[in-house]
């Protein structure tokens, strides 16, 4: 069976850099369960039923949003794919948004 990997964009950040040319906006904490919320039900609905060898979670800055809600976007993806045993997850931080 063909494995595949999955991105996550969290567009999310404390500030935007100068130099990302990535979807992302600061100041907009407001959003960030709506996000969520819309995130999971597109989850939902994936048919793929390939294996998942790779998690990558980017952004924005992933860590700048509450933990709580990763935790929440991988459970979701344990329930809905096959991830394989040795997949690798991936989340990018910010050193400043460590807790």
């Amino acid at each position: 069976m063909k494995e595949i990997g999955i991105y996550i964009h969290i567009p999310f950040c404390a500030k935007k850099c100068s130099y990302c040319d990535f979807t992302s906006f600061e100041n907009k904490e407001k959003q960030v369960e709506k996000y969520i919320d819309t995130l999971k039900r597109e989850i939902n609905a994936s048919t793929y039923e390939q294996i998942v060898e790779t998690i990558y979670i980017g952004g924005g800055t992933p860590s700048y949003i509450d933990d709580s809600y990763i935790k929440e976007i991988l459970d979701i993806i344990k329930e809905k794919f096959r991830i394989d045993k040795n997949a690798e997850i991936t989340l990018e931080i910010n050193p400043r948004n460590c807790r």
